[in-house]
């Protein structure tokens, strides 16, 4: 049996970057996740082009994109598991 509580999420990279462009990603949605905790985190999600209330699309080649990359104590982005599956 897998281990329920492991962590579905991992830091954003730019080899996660990288992969995504390679692939075709066009768009990247940026949700803020309720972690209260004092650390933002936020959920990058590919392909997705229609932001719901307070959450933010950039182009995939955009600067702001790479922008995430830049480590910072107060704010991480994060990518779940299931968006880095590799396509056929």
């Amino acid at each position: 049996m897998e281990n329920e509580d492991k962590n579905p999420y991992v830091l954003f990279t730019a080899q996660i970057l990288k992969d995504w462009k390679d692939n075709g990603v066009n768009y990247v949605k940026v949700v803020e996740l309720d972690a209260g905790m004092v650390v933002k985190f936020f959920e990058l999600i590919p392909n997705s082009e229609i932001p719901d209330a307070a959450e933010t699309i950039y182009s995939i080649h955009s600067e702001d994109v790479t922008e995430l990359l830049e480590p910072s104590n107060k704010v991480k982005f994060l990518v779940h598991e299931i968006y880095l599956e590799e396509e056929d």
